[in-house]
């Protein structure tokens, strides 16, 4: 902890007035990158429950997937279980609920929570997710934490899960939201599909293949603009090149014989011969009678620092939300070509082939 500086309180989980669970934004001394803290009360565990958590946390200490939470690294005392995790944003999914969204936002949340879910039955890993404090990366992807101190099992995960996105501000009555009411109506059965079953619905498939193609159409078009906008530089530039040999030529062809002598051979005038004289007698002079430059006033950076400081750290997420992206988008297209090999009536496969197989950079040096 002592590696660390504390920034702000992010937010806090009180029970009957006691702090159970409260979520710092510290920055490393080290590294100098921002992470937050999440300190969860942990007095009325008993020892052999304290083991079972921390061999979890030496489990998911290694996971890789783009909706979980990763990490750094943890200690436990007598009072606290204390993660750092890397730092994701500060808007959490509960409050963006609460604004207006669409049925394609909500269906791109259950199908990230499922992934998430599906992930660690792969892995092997019996851990809760923390749904109450699931972040939003700069992407608007979620950014989904464990609940260590829990034991729920899948049916109570998707029920709660059901409950999360009901509190969408969602007009559930409308045609468009009926499929996924009715996908969400299946967890509350009581034996609900699996998550593998669900990920494989037909509606979440579709919702899947849409926004695959929605965002590779946007980056094809920012690789067109970035390719439009270097072409233009480069052709100013040889514009200017171009104008200025033009002028050098025209002005050399203008100058009299008496003018394109050299400089360097032309006597000097009674003031240049002045200025060198003082210039020589000044050089003479012992350093004692030189006045000593005067020191520059220093510049409180302190302002400057901060924001140089909160515009580096907005690059960052921004660059760390665009790669969680795009690996979201490759395990998409992974269950896309795999569900292809079944039939679906909800997609066309000829488009399900070009979806996953397309490369914006390949495509780009085509065109180019």
């Amino acid at each position: 902890m002592n590696n660390y500086k504390l920034q702000k309180v992010l937010f806090k989980k009180v029970n009957k007035g006691i702090i159970v669970e409260e979520h710092l934004l510290v920055r490393s001394l080290i590294d100098k990158q921002f992470y937050v803290i999440k300190r969860t009360d942990i007095s009325k565990i008993n020892a052999d429950r304290l083991n079972e958590i921390e061999n979890h946390i030496k489990l998911l200490i290694n996971i890789k997937h783009p909706s979980l939470t990763k990490i750094k690294e943890y200690f436990i005392d007598s009072q606290y279980l204390v993660q750092v995790l890397e730092y994701c944003g500060e808007q959490i999914l509960n409050e963006r609920l609460n604004k207006q969204v669409s049925v394609n936002l909500v269906c791109q949340y259950l199908l990230q929570l499922l992934f998430a879910l599906n992930y660690l039955e792969i892995q092997q890993i019996n851990v809760s997710l923390d749904l109450d404090t699931i972040f939003l990366n700069s992407f608007g992807s979620l950014r989904i934490q464990f609940d260590l101190l829990s034991h729920k099992n899948w049916k109570e995960e998707v029920k709660y899960l059901q409950q999360v996105l009901k509190k969408t501000n969602l007009d559930w009555e409308s045609q468009k939201s009926h499929e996924l009411s009715q996908i969400l109506k299946l967890f509350m059965q009581p034996n609900p599909p699996s998550v593998q079953q669900m990920i494989n619905h037909p509606y979440l498939l579709k919702a899947m293949f849409d926004f695959c193609k929605q965002q590779d159409l946007e980056e094809q078009a920012q690789l067109n603009q970035e390719k439009l906008i270097k072409e233009q530089k480069n052709n100013k530039r040889v514009g200017r090149a171009s104008t200025s040999a033009n002028q050098n030529r025209q002005k050399i062809s203008q100058q009299s014989p008496v003018q394109k002598k050299n400089s360097k051979d032309r006597p000097q005038t009674n003031q240049q011969q002045k200025n060198e004289a003082e210039s020589q007698v000044k050089q003479q002079l012992p350093i004692k009678n030189q006045m000593p430059p005067k020191p520059l006033k220093q510049r409180n950076n302190s302002q400057d620092t901060v924001i140089n400081e909160s515009i580096l750290n907005q690059d960052l997420l921004m660059t760390k939300g665009k790669q969680e992206l795009q690996e979201l988008l490759k395990i998409y297209k992974d269950q896309l070509k795999e569900s292809s090999k079944q039939y679906n009536p909800w997609l066309n496969m000829s488009e399900i082939k070009e979806i996953t197989e397309y490369d914006t950079t390949t495509n780009l040096n085509q065109q180019s």
